[in-house]
Parts: C-alpha cells; structure tokens; sequence
C-alpha cells in the first residue's frame, strides 16, 4: 500500500476493504449514467482509475467496457472541452479499428485526417486538429462530436466516458467569460442530457460526472438543477474503523515502521468516519523523523507537531474558503468550524448564538451544506443530526489553527 497523498490509487495500492466500490460503479454503470459524489479527498478519481485498470489489466475479448477518462481541471473554455472529448473518441475510433467509420460520420472534409489517424497515434495529429477546430463553437462542435457518440453502438463493448472534475470546469468558464458563462453552461448540460436522453433501450454508452466542488449545487445555484436530474448518485462513504485500521497497518508495512499498538489505536482514532488521505498523511508525518520504532507517546508529539506546523497536506480546507465563498460566506463557514472545534452542535443554536446577525436563514443553511460537500462537516445520524467535523484529525488541525483554547496542546 503506497502512502500517495495526492494521486489516485489503485492496484495493490486500492484498499481490499473498499473494492466493493468498484464493483457496485460498475453494476450502476450497466443500467444508467451516474454522478460520483463524495467529499474532497474521499476518493472520487480512485474508484474511476481503478475501474479503468481492472478493464485495461483484462484480455481485450474479456473486458466489458472502453473507459474514456477526461480530467477537465484545466480546461478553461468550450472548445477546450470538446477538443478534448473529440480526441478521446477519435482514439477510441482508432483503436477499435472503426477508421471507416470516422469518415462516414465525420464527412469528407476529415479525410485526410481518418487516413492518418489510421498509421499514427492521435497525438501526431494534435496540431491539424486544433488548426481545424480554431475556430469551433459549441454548435459547430456537436455538429462533430454527436455522431460520434451516437455511433458508439456498433462497437463491440459498451463504452464508459468519465468528465473527471467537471464542476471545476464550469467555474474556470465562470473565470474566462463570466458575463456569458451561465448560457454557456446552460446550453453544454443541455446537449449532454440530451445525449443521454436519447439513448434508446440497450445503448451502449454511459457518462460519469465527478469532482471535488459539488456539481448538483452549482447547478442548482445557476437554475440549471434540471440538467443534471437524470443522473444516479453513487456515494463514497467515509472509511470505518476496519478500514482505518487496515490502512494504517498496511502502510506500517510498506514501510517498514514499527508502530505499538496503543499508537495503532491513537491513529486509528483520528482518521475515523474520515477518508484515506487521513491516514496517508499521518503515516507521512511519523515517515519524515527518519525512525522506525514509534510508542504511543511519539506518535502523539508527531501528530501535535504536524498540526502546529500547519501541515502543507491539510492547507487546502482553508484555501479552498477563500477560493470559493464570497467575504460574507467566508465570515460564516469560519465562525461555524470554529464553534464545532469546541464539540457538536445543532444548526439552530450556531446560527442563534453566532450568525443571525450575519446572514439569513438561507444563507447559513447554503454554507452548511457547501461544508458537508466539502468535506469539512457531517450531520451525525447518531447524535440527533448535530453538525461535527468529519473526522478528529480535521477538528484538532482547524483548532490549531483558529487558536482554540484546549484543543491544541
């Protein structure tokens, strides 16, 4: 088990405990098209990656599916998303020895470019293709791309295309134009649905939508909640004490780190109802000292270190307030994390105690909810629905660093 703190896992390095989610995409993916919902750093793009493994690690007459991964972070602009799924579907074209069939969707005017594509890989090609599609809009590009799709039927194998960080996207375009960015979503969901919702009975292609900003609420922020309401949620839950307790064990392996039990146990109890990333970071901070031989007593003075120090693996929870909340939104998801470092709390008393002075009813509710998504907060089912953070580790690290009394030593 590799103690990857920022990249997708899979493989040997996919927790035995939580393949079943791999399993359970897959028994969704055969019947609909899904939205991939799970705080930050929960392990959204993992499940996906190892998907993509398990079908590409199969004899190509055993696979089920083609899984075209997009990771659109980057892309800033419409072309600069259809360009890209253009390519990832040329390739596919390419590969399934379907050359023939590029032309007959495309046209004579990629001729040219089908007989090439036949001798050379796409990347060859990426020059002619951004000359060709300079001037593209999305009209032009749906033109191009929908045949494309639609004609995914006639290959064998059903495929899966995967819009990795989508909702980032949608903000980047918010960033470049953003007098014109809400029609410009409007009408791109609105051809994707449209894709789906033509699809006849037996179709052979799925979409997968996932990222680290809540996509259903930034849709449902723009009106646009509509274009998205066909998608199933699939839901990656937080990891159980099994889970935390086998992680940390394997990694204590992998790197030969003699840990005592009681600090097992100490470890274990931070990361708790929170994700891996918890558990790698950890596994980190006691892999920098350089020594092998951890008691209870060193893992706690590592871990109060690693949170005093401001540890750099766990800075995103607060730039991410600032990227993404107005001043006033800000104001109140600060002032909620840090009334929770002192223990659980009901909506109603945060909001009486600190904030109805501050922002409305629907407000507060709208920056709850944002933090949940997030990652930072949960409702605890077990303590009639009182917000807490996610996990100890989040708590003790934003206490530190809001300066709460008690909490960090």
């Amino acid at each position: 088990m590799d103690n990857i703190t920022g990249n997708p896992v899979t493989d040997k390095d996919f927790l035995k405990t939580r393949l079943f989610l791999v399993n359970d995409l897959k028994k969704m993916l055969r019947k609909c098209s899904v939205i991939i919902e799970a705080p930050r750093r929960f392990g959204k793009t993992s499940v996906i990656k190892e998907l993509l493994r398990r079908e590409n690690a199969k004899r190509d007459d055993r696979r089920e599916f083609n899984v075209l991964f997009l990771e659109l972070e980057g892309d800033e602009t419409v072309n600069d998303f259809c360009l890209r799924l253009f390519k990832e579907l040329l390739n596919l074209y390419r590969i399934r020895k379907k050359i023939d069939s590029i032309n007959k969707l495309l046209g004579e005017s990629w001729n040219a470019i089908a007989a090439r594509l036949g001798k050379i890989k796409i990347a060859g090609l990426e020059l002619d293709l951004r000359e060709k599609t300079r001037n593209y809009d999305l009209a032009a590009w749906k033109n191009e791309i929908t045949p494309l799709i639609t004609h995914l039927d006639s290959i064998d194998k059903a495929t899966i295309i995967v819009f990795d960080e989508f909702p980032d996207m949608l903000l980047n375009f918010k960033k470049r134009e953003p007098e014109r960015y809400k029609d410009t979503i409007d009408s791109l969901t609105a051809w994707l649905r449209s894709l789906r919702q033509t699809q006849e009975e037996g179709c052979k292609y799925r979409f997968v939508f996932c990222g680290s900003i809540h996509l259903r609420k930034t849709m449902e922020e723009l009106g646009l909640g509509k274009r998205i309401n066909d998608l199933e949620s699939f839901v990656i839950p937080p990891i159980k004490r099994e889970d935390a307790l086998l992680l940390i064990e394997s990694l204590a392996k992998k790197y030969n780190l003699e840990i005592e039990p009681d600090g097992v146990v100490y470890m274990v109890s931070k990361i708790i109802e929170g994700s891996l990333y918890y558990g790698q970071i950890l596994v980190k901070a006691l892999r920098e000292t350089r020594e092998r031989n951890f008691p209870q007593e060193r893992v706690k003075a590592i871990y109060e270190a690693m949170l005093r120090r401001g540890n750099h693996d766990l800075n995103h929870y607060h730039s991410r307030l600032e990227d993404y909340l107005s001043l006033q939104e800000k104001e109140c998801s600060e002032a909620i994390l840090k009334h929770l470092c002192s223990g659980a709390a009901h909506e109603k008393e945060i909001f009486g105690l600190l904030l109805h002075n501050i922002c409305t009813v629907e407000q507060f509710q709208s920056v709850v909810h944002r933090l949940i998504y997030e990652g930072y907060i949960t409702r605890d089912i077990d303590d009639n629905g009182k917000l807490r953070f996610v996990a100890p580790i989040l708590k003790d690290w934003w206490s530190c660093k809001k300066g709460v009394p008690d909490v960090c030593l």
